[in-house]
């Protein structure tokens, strides 16, 4: 058995950019071979709109297109979901990171295996009929729909994606699939504007639909998942796509509360960028990747200790705040395009650091936090 570990990057994110992020980061930082003697493999994906294509024209395109509008993300999750297939065996831990788009392409992939299942190699020509099911889905074709489980019988006959799926195949005679499930998940301020911004309305809505087939929820199908969310984001062009099945009597946590969740979404200071590892202000950026990484690491995945310090080394939870100042401009439309996100109600999705922040800092007071601030 081996791990296999996989980064998508951000918006206009790669591993050669001059402030990388997170996941460039720790893609770096993964250990070739664990303690337990454990084999981690490493697939890192650069983000949409890095300027990718065959000719000049192309790679404009793709620098505009695919960075406004998200567009390339289907074939991002597509290569990536292409490149597990050729490395996975039954047994092996899987574990996906993501930023901005990227989380948002980790957790369609994660959405897509739930679908499709993970099938042998020798089913790879047959990628695109996973990927056109994926697409097509609707509550009659689910992945928990009769149909649903006959075509991953067929597609994925190694690898049942519930235990519900697996009685189901026991029941039909199947005794040589195994139950997968992800080992981790760990994301960074998911965005899923795809296509035209929402605040167009109903011409957006109608020029998205073709996006809509992304299923980003979160469900038991991954053992442990980690989201950090950013609270000094206005941009209303940067909505974030948020887990709301995590707690409550029917969450995905059960009775489990506090820091002992396996399924966890805190709201940390910074913006989109800071949160992400590659923004303005480098002592807030180390919280979030030291807390994605414990999660990881809870998991079994191992890191390079001197690599992964330049990630959350000088942390500062009181760190000026200035050169996060998101101003009214002509860029944001005279402050049309800003707005507080619709941030926690509840005081233990806030992360610590965040508390720390505010008892340190009397002019620290994000709209974000309009809902919480009176319990701290």
């Amino acid at each position: 058995m081996k791990r296999i570990a996989i980064f998508c990057d951000g918006t206009w994110n790669r591993l050669s950019a001059p402030h990388p992020t997170h996941v460039a980061r720790l893609s770096r930082a993964v250990l070739p071979s664990a303690a337990d003697g454990k084999t981690q493999l490493v697939y890192y994906q650069q983000g949409v709109g890095t300027g990718r294509g065959s000719n000049a024209v192309a790679r404009k395109m793709d620098k505009w297109l695919g960075g406004a509008l998200g567009w390339g993300l289907d074939d991002n999750m597509a290569e990536a979901y292409r490149n597990l297939v050729f490395w996975y065996e039954p047994g092996d831990e899987i574990f996906i990171f993501g930023f901005s788009r990227g989380a948002y392409t980790a957790r369609s992939l994660a959405g897509l295996i739930r679908t499709a299942g993970i099938p042998p190699r020798d089913r790879l020509d047959r990628i695109d009929d996973a990927v056109d099911k994926y697409r097509r889905r609707d509550k009659n074709s689910g992945p928990d729909t009769e149909g649903g489980r006959r075509f991953r019988q067929a597609f994925s006959p190694q690898t049942a994606t519930s235990m519900e799926d697996l009685k189901w195949r026991q029941s039909q005679g199947d005794q040589d699939s195994s139950f997968l499930r992800l080992t981790y998940m760990g994301v960074w301020d998911t965005v899923g504007a795809l296509g035209m911004p929402g605040i167009f309305g109903a011409i957006s809505k109608q020029v998205n639909q073709k996006y809509a087939f992304h299923d980003a929820a979160l469900s038991r199908s991954v053992r442990a998942a980690r989201h950090a969310v950013a609270i000094d984001e206005r941009r209303r062009l940067y909505p974030p796509t948020l887990w709301d099945n995590l707690d409550g009597p029917n969450g995905l946590n059960g009775e489990v509360t506090g820091t002992e969740r396996p399924y966890q979404q805190l709201w940390f200071p910074g913006l989109h960028s800071v949160v992400g590892g590659s923004g303005v202000v480098p002592q807030l950026s180390g919280f979030t990747a030291e807390w994605i990484v414990a999660g990881a690491r809870q998991m079994g995945l191992e890191f390079d200790a001197e690599l992964l310090n330049e990630a959350i080394e000088n942390k500062d939870a009181a760190a000026d705040a200035a050169p996060m100042l998101q101003k009214a401009g002509i860029g944001n439309l005279g402050g049309l395009w800003l707005a507080d996100r619709e941030g926690p109600d509840r005081l233990s999705d806030v992360a610590p650091v965040t508390r720390e922040r505010v008892t340190a800092r009397p002019d620290y007071r994000p709209g974000a936090l309009s809902r919480v601030l009176d319990k701290f």
